[in-house]
């Protein structure tokens, strides 16, 4: 066995580039301490710990020399720099100047070098000889951010290694150690790894390690005494506030509320750089009533908001005012589960990145996630985040478009629904037949009532004679072809969205029947109700007619008024739409082809997705 002979803790503390808006960083004599706390009883009696060093980085005569840096660190054209405080200034350090600092060449053989900070695995190309340490540990990938617990003065890191070295009773997220147990340094970090690599949601951040000389095990020092009941309650608080837990301690003594709440951070990923007066509003939703119980709510500077919240079904959104003054929809939709298990107490999430946010103006972003699908909620993985805008376009809005792709020779006024029947009704009204429209109108209900009576599929009623019923209103949405809904997407450089895609951005991870809940609410949406027989189906109305009722991701105007046109197996189907032979078409499920070759169809409309490419 082994002893650390000193332990040298680092500040990666300059001043990085303006430009860059980097987190603050914990205080570092904080975080100083919590790495002097872990590694405390594996030194020799004989041994040193310093906090800063000012020149040539001395080794110990005897025994190993850890150093644990932890700062900032940053990727200046694919390499990693880093900065340390120097006098009254900052002297940057680029990546092998940091490691030839670190390592001195005659213990090379003897140094263990911890790296806590962003990219810090970028830092693993720039190792060379003779400055190669024994272990190196690198507590992030290439291109993730290290995490630092603000509330709990240390990096997520410190606090992990700090729980998985202290001896305890019963494992936690490691093998049981006792105080005579020779710690297999590399496998705790290994373990480690797992852990901090482990979410409920997304992925955290990657601890990797390079081994370049024998096993590392390490020796208890025999002045290292026990805790008793303070040190134990100590550990507990560690291993908590490891996955960020800052009122753990309260926990130990409030147990339901430890066993029914999770703590919820969130990384901003630079939003307030592109958005002001951001807020974040947290609530709990209960499906069964369409009820939704906001229980967190306020303002939000910084790059990170931590929010507790019950172990539930919990939906957090993330507003805010943007320079193009274009809406974005920005939220999280989660399942969490009550229990004990630590690993489970903290769930890290990340917006997409600002220049992405920008990028998707009119949109709503969907994560990866887990969620139920279908009539059975049938559980299912979405592998990939994706945009999909929160409204379709209006017929105002669309009149545009048209126009451009048909002066573009893209369109025909024929491929047009909206074009050919505002020609066709112009025409109409110059020759006086205005009375036309109610007949054509009055024989396509009639239809589509014979063909929802013959046929399995349901056919939405249109009319006989396309431009001769009632055009819908300039703020309607936009109804299209199926073919002119797909060339709408392409001039935007999007697609349409697949079955799924739609059906998870309008009813979230809980398997809801409706963007709102489980329950039929008229007064939500489009939904006047099952018609009687020969009467005709609702007009269109506007977009935003029922603005303030979204979809759990912010999605507006889903289910009821028209339906919008889906990627599926079949060629031609939509989703959502207000019913008229069954209920269950306006659903957040409900996939409906349409057989019927001959008919126009009106009342569907196009949303598109900024997403991977798919074969539905």
């Amino acid at each position: 066995m082994e002893q650390l002979g000193s332990v040298l803790f680092i500040a990666l503390d300059g001043d990085p580039p303006a430009e860059l808006d980097l987190d603050r960083l914990p205080d570092a004599s904080a975080v100083a301490a919590r790495v002097k706390a872990a590694f405390e009883s594996f030194m020799a009696p004989s041994a040193t710990f310093a906090a800063g060093c000012d020149g040539e980085v001395i080794p110990p005569e005897a025994g190993l020399f850890l150093v644990y840096a932890f700062g900032h660190a940053w990727l200046s054209a694919g390499e990693p720099q880093t900065a340390i405080k120097a006098g009254s200034g900052s002297r940057l350090l680029v990546a092998d100047e940091l490691l030839r600092w670190l390592v001195p060449a005659a213990a090379a053989d003897r140094t263990i070098l911890i790296l806590d900070c962003c990219h810090a695995a970028a830092f693993d190309s720039y190792v060379a000889e003779p400055h190669i340490p024994r272990l190196i540990v690198y507590a992030c990938g290439r291109d993730e951010k290290a995490i630092s617990l603000h509330g709990d003065q240390a990096s997520r890191l410190s606090l992990a290694l700090g729980s998985e070295l202290t001896p305890r009773a019963a494992p936690l997220f490691g093998p049981q150690l006792s105080r005579s147990t020779p710690v297999d340094l590399v496998h705790t970090v290994g373990e480690v790894a797992r852990y901090l690599d482990r979410n409920t949601v997304l992925t955290g951040q990657t601890v990797d390690y390079r081994m370049n000389g024998r096993a590392i095990l390490l020796g208890r020092s025999h002045h290292a005494a026990a805790g008793g009941r303070e040190g134990a309650v100590a550990r507990i608080r560690g291993i908590l506030i490891a996955g960020g837990a800052t009122a753990a301690i309260l926990m130990v003594g409030l147990g339901w509320f430890y066993w029914s709440h999770v703590l919820i951070e969130i990384d901003l990923a630079g939003l307030p750089t592109i958005a002001k007066d951001i807020r974040v509003a947290a609530s709990e939703e209960d499906p069964s009533t369409n009820g939704s119980r906001v229980f967190d709510e306020r303002g939000v500077s910084g790059n990170r908001v931590r929010v507790w919240a019950p172990a539930s079904n919990v939906l957090i959104r993330i507003e805010g005012q943007y320079a193009d003054g274009s809406d974005r929809a920005l939220a999280f939709h989660l399942d969490v589960q009550r229990g004990f298990d630590p690993r489970t107490k903290m769930v890290s999430l990340a917006l997409p990145p600002a220049t992405a946010v920008t990028a998707h103006p009119g949109m709503a972003f969907v994560p990866a996630t887990t969620w139920f699908h279908g009539l059975d909620s049938e559980s299912r993985a979405n592998e990939s985040s994706y945009w999909i805008d929160i409204r379709p376009p209006t017929v105002a809005s669309y009149l545009d478009v048209a126009r451009r792709l048909m002066s573009e020779g893209k369109m025909e006024p024929y491929d047009s629904y909206i074009l050919q029947a505002r020609q066709r009704s112009s025409a109409v009204e110059a020759t006086g037949l205005g009375q036309l429209h109610q007949l054509s109108n009055d024989l396509g209900k009639i239809f589509s009532i014979i063909e929802a009576d013959s046929s399995e599929h349901v056919a939405a009623p249109g009319e006989i004679a396309l431009g001769l019923g009632e055009l819908p209103c300039d703020t309607c949405p936009a109804p299209m072809m199926r073919t002119e809904a797909e060339l709408y997407c392409s001039s935007r450089n999007l697609r349409l969205p697949t079955d799924l895609e739609w059906e998870l951005a309008v009813r979230g991870v809980d398997g809801r029947v409706y963007p709102w809940g489980n329950r039929l609410d008229e007064a939500r949406a489009n939904l006047p109700g099952l018609p009687k027989v020969g009467a005709p189906s609702p007009n269109l109305k506007p977009v935003d007619a029922y603005a303030s009722e979204r979809s759990p991701f912010g999605l507006v105007d889903t289910v009821g008024n028209a339906g919008d046109w889906v990627l599926a197996s079949y060629d031609r189907s939509y989703m959502g739409a207000t019913y008229r032979h069954n209920p269950s078409d306006a659903t957040s499920y409900q996939l409906l082809p349409i057989t019927d070759e001959t008919s126009t169809i009106r009342e569907i409309t196009a949303r598109c997705v900024a997403g991977p490419q798919v074969n539905p």
